[in-house]
């Protein structure tokens, strides 16, 4: 697995809690101002060929599935977040956030 770009994240978050959807069914889903059509199709399709999504067919478009599960995804990306800038320690992990936490009620 790899890491999404934010605007691919951004996409399987929509797709994620949707489940099955249209590009412009995703677009919807997104606050204002809403992306692009031809943005979001090409993150779509960038996403499908990093093995991300898969489609089938409906009518002239497709409808767009989850192959990797937010799960699974959020493991994988808490993973690295605890390698990359944690040292692989999960206290480190804890005290961090148990930290901003108690920030975010100061401010």
């Amino acid at each position: 697995m790899q890491r999404l770009t934010p605007a691919e994240e951004q996409v399987m978050l929509r797709l994620w809690g949707l489940q099955e959807a249209t590009v412009q069914e995703i677009i919807n889903f997104y606050p204002l101002p809403k992306p692009a059509y031809n943005t979001t199709s090409t993150i779509v399709r960038i996403l499908e060929r990093k093995g991300f999504i898969k489609h089938r067919k409906k009518g002239k478009g497709y409808i767009y599935l989850p192959k990797i599960s937010k799960i699974a995804y959020r493991d994988y990306a808490a993973n690295w977040l605890l390698e990359n800038y944690f040292d692989c320690s999960s206290q480190d992990a804890i005290n961090f956030f148990q930290q901003a936490k108690s920030l975010d009620e100061l401010l």
